[in-house]
């Protein structure tokens, strides 16, 4: 068996997923705030993950590999991991001894990602050799690390969390975003550490998605919101799921989140596609922050551009204004503006892309307590397919950081919204 240090496998899962936006350059993480030594550091908002990779191919010069084969070369692979973690982590004694005044306020996880690769030596040319390659699927489950590779349950939060490159890449797949992923992280590692039982990771990602754990932050924001007096109620349906006596009757609830998350992710992918093709790409900063949103919260924000076909015809042809706030970060709010069909409203396609500043500054006028973090303007534009019955949504993301005004600027706004109620 040997180990291939080609980066290539890992360098995919990382391009092709949200990853490539929060990875840490190695020059970076020579800062005294991260862990040294990993093969890969990702920092979103709320947790930084460090990252060990594995590869190895096995050669053999059988077709048939035994199962019990297998389970031996899963063993060996994982082992190594683990004790290169143990090394690597116990090097960094300093930066575990104190609190990191960069990341004293993210969650931490270790991640170990194994790849392992069947080669057929009974193959003579290159081209025969190369198409003899065959990686292997495998997951591992509660019950291998009770057995094959036991965990040091001491200090739970250096824990090394275990997957299959191909398994990593499904859970990365599913849950889209840092937000989510980082709660299913928890979820995982919640598990290890109190010895429950589960037949492998892919199953329990779908006992996550159908677990309240999956709703725990959205509930938490909410709450938040309504002691500000930002938001009226907790949301009847999650009040439901964290009542629920069982998976099933969450189950629907979660399908239909997802169903409608993806939809989001779509219009902002052609958002992003759009303004780069338009040479006005949106800025990565700004996309950081809108891919680390979590899926409740888009599922949210395509449940009010839905909400536009009940809409009567005279706000349809003027246009209006709705509200979401993330129920991912408290300090984060989206207006979502529906353009007006008539050309000369305030609320038209043209002029609100022309005056998004004014409609901002006036947003976060009105939330001033508490200080906003981050401002989003969404415009929504609804057009007549020219193939099909159905409507065709394009949408606008504007940005502004919220800011403390004084009170004499709050007065203005004030009056300002007044005046506009009048007319």
């Amino acid at each position: 068996m040997e180990n291939s240090h080609s980066a290539s496998p890992w360098q995919t899962l990382i391009l092709q997923s949200f990853l490539s936006l929060y990875q840490i350059s190695a020059k970076n993480t020579t800062s005294r705030d991260y862990f040294q030594g990993y093969d890969f550091v990702f920092e979103f908002s709320e947790a930084v993950l460090y990252v060990l990779v594995n590869e190895v191919t096995a050669e053999v010069s059988q077709y048939d590999i035994d199962a019990s084969q297998v389970r031996v070369w899963r063993k060996d692979v994982a082992n190594q991991l683990m004790k290169r973690h143990v090394q690597v982590y116990s090097s960094n004694h300093s930066l575990i001894d104190r609190q990191s005044p960069a990341n004293a306020d993210k969650a931490v996880y270790f991640i170990g990602l194994t790849s392992l690769t069947i080669k057929h030596s009974n193959n003579q040319s290159r081209a025969q050799a190369n198409s003899s390659l065959h990686d292997v699927q495998y997951e591992y489950g509660s019950q291998f690390f009770a057995e094959d590779c036991v965990l040091d349950l001491d200090d739970e939060k250096s824990i090394l969390q275990i997957f299959s490159l191909q398994n990593f890449s499904k859970i990365l797949r599913q849950l889209q975003t840092p937000a989510d992923v980082t709660a299913f992280l928890q979820f995982h590692r919640s598990h290890l550490t109190a010895m429950q039982s589960f037949d492998d990771e892919s199953t329990l990602l779908g006992g996550f998605l159908q677990s309240s754990d999956f709703y725990k932050k959205a509930l938490q924001v909410q709450q938040q919101l309504v002691d500000n007096n930002l938001l009226e109620q907790v949301e009847p349906r999650l009040l439901e799921i964290m009542h629920a006596s069982t998976p099933a009757s969450i189950e629907k609830v979660s399908a239909d989140i997802i169903k409608k998350s993806d939809m989001w992710c779509k219009l902002f992918n052609s958002l992003v596609q759009r303004y780069y093709e338009a040479r006005a790409p949106l800025p990565k900063a700004q996309v950081e922050l809108l891919v680390d949103e979590s899926l409740y919260t888009c599922a949210s924000l395509v449940e009010r551009i839905l909400d536009y076909k009940y809409k009567d015809a005279q706000s349809r042809w003027n246009g209006y204004i709705d509200h979401q706030p993330s129920y991912n970060r408290s300090g984060c709010h989206y207006m979502l503006v529906f353009y007006a069909q008539y050309e000369s409203s305030p609320l038209s396609a043209n002029k609100v892309r022309s005056n998004y500043q004014d409609l901002l500054a006036e947003l976060n006028a009105h939330l001033q307590e508490p200080i906003m973090e981050d401002l989003f303007l969404i415009g929504v534009e609804h057009r007549d397919s020219r193939d099909s019955v159905n409507t065709e949504v394009m949408i606008d993301i504007f940005y502004q950081s919220g800011s403390v005004i004084n009170a004499e600027m709050q007065r203005l706004y004030e009056q300002l919204a007044e005046l506009k109620s009048q007319s």
